[in-house]
């Protein structure tokens, strides 16, 4: 039986984010982060996205939200990891410009875990009564009563995302993915998501893939869309093959510090036209010197 290849282009892959979508992506602080598929997002003029991240997030959130790109965030921890907040999102929450909805790392989990498995809710412990969540998020957590004991417990929607970025060091072209550093959750997401789109460094051959099967961190059955992305996670770092880059990742810091990241977004988002131009504009010699393979 004859393959059909999911290989797209960035404008191609990325038409299926429109206004209001439900968007989650990848990443653990800076590794994996799916950096040219916002980049891309952005020069797209994406608009009132819904964002819900891994638990422990922060770059890719903070850059849309001051694109403009963001309606609402579910979040338990949205930073810039050694370089402290993520200036953007704060001051968006601090405003009100972006609603916030506070939830735990495992509410994010259980959560994609109900969406991934098709149940109408999650469920979480009673001692959640002891923390402010379900006071400040009562469209989020529920009091309900287990029915077989009668005590307390909390229930929760399903997190369901209509759309998931991910990306990975490589992938074949009918969306068979490998993560190479530790799985944080692609899986979880994908299987959650209602359409898929892997970016990834390296287009590797199906041959490749089926020589060492268990490798794949995401089954090409649940991937909709793949686009090649060469450092697709700068300046954050892809396992494996390159670090993060720190001189940039201070430059935006700065920036987004002193409410100028409207400069940052001209001059290496809206004034590139893709990904290739925006790696021409970081310098051949900065990132061979991130390479770690």
């Amino acid at each position: 039986m004859s393959r059909t290849s999911k290989l797209k282009s960035p404008e191609e892959a990325f038409k299926v984010v429109k206004p209001g979508t439900i968007l989650a992506m990848n990443s653990v602080h800076y590794n994996s982060l799916p950096m040219g598929a916002m980049r891309q997002l952005i020069r797209m003029g994406a608009r009132d996205l819904t964002i819900i991240p891994t638990p422990s997030s922060g770059l890719a959130i903070d850059l849309l939200i001051a694109a403009g790109c963001v309606k609402k965030v579910f979040a338990s921890y949205v930073g810039l990891e050694f370089l402290g907040l993520a200036p953007n999102y704060r001051r968006a929450a601090e405003q009100g410009t972006v609603e916030i909805s506070d939830i735990d790392e495992t509410s994010i989990v259980l959560g994609y875990r109900a969406a991934a498995t098709g149940l109408p809710f999650a469920l979480l412990p009673a001692f959640y009564k002891l923390t402010d969540l379900p006071r400040i998020n009562p469209s989020v957590f529920r009091e309900i009563k287990d029915p077989f004991t009668g005590s307390l417990c909390y229930a929760m929607p399903p997190l369901k995302p209509d759309v998931a970025v991910i990306h990975v060091p490589q992938c074949d072209e009918f969306g068979n993915a490998r993560q190479l550093g530790g799985h944080h959750t692609e899986n979880l997401i994908a299987k959650a998501s209602d359409h898929v789109i892997i970016t990834t460094d390296e287009i590797i051959s199906y041959e490749e893939t089926m020589a060492d099967p268990v490798r794949t961190t995401v089954s090409g059955l649940l991937v909709d869309s793949v686009v090649k992305l060469p450092y697709g996670a700068h300046p954050g770092g892809c396992p494996a093959r390159y670090n993060y880059d720190e001189e940039h990742l201070r430059e935006y810091a700065r920036l987004a510090r002193e409410g100028k990241t409207g400069e940052y977004i001209a001059k290496y988002i809206t004034g590139t036209k893709d990904q290739y131009e925006y790696l021409d504009l970081i310098g051949a010699s900065r990132l061979m010197k991130l390479r770690i393979y």
